[in-house]
């Protein structure tokens, strides 16, 4: 997000949001915890408008099942994949989500940053 953009424009007011985002980000108490609520994938809350408990699960795993299901399935389309990763998802449990993410916690290795052909 590099652009200028011209006082009173949607761009500026995004702009100033970006900004008071970044603001918040080193002011909010913020905790990393793996959250449940019955029927429901939660991604992350606002606890009474102060600190934020992010849920990095529900987005990892599904992104690992995406990943895993091109490598299974190599000559599907992206939105064949797609699809089956959101009805693999909406399938399993909880506690099976809490331990393909601490499976993938205890495999995965930090790598450099590289660009992906997409």
């Amino acid at each position: 997000m590099s652009k200028t953009a011209h006082p009173g424009s949607d761009d500026a007011r995004r702009r100033a949001l970006w900004l008071r985002l970044w603001a918040e980000l080193g002011a909010a108490p913020i905790v990393e915890a793996y959250l449940t609520a019955p029927g429901e994938t939660v991604h992350g809350v606002c606890i009474d408008g102060d600190a934020v408990v992010i849920n990095p699960v529900p987005a990892t795993v599904d992104t690992i099942l995406h990943e895993l299901l091109h490598r299974v399935y190599p000559d599907r389309s992206e939105r064949s994949i797609r699809r089956t990763t959101t009805q693999l998802r909406k399938f399993l449990t909880d506690d099976e989500v809490q331990l393909f993410y601490a499976e993938y916690c205890r495999r995965r290795k930090k790598g450099r940053s590289r660009r992906a052909d997409v």
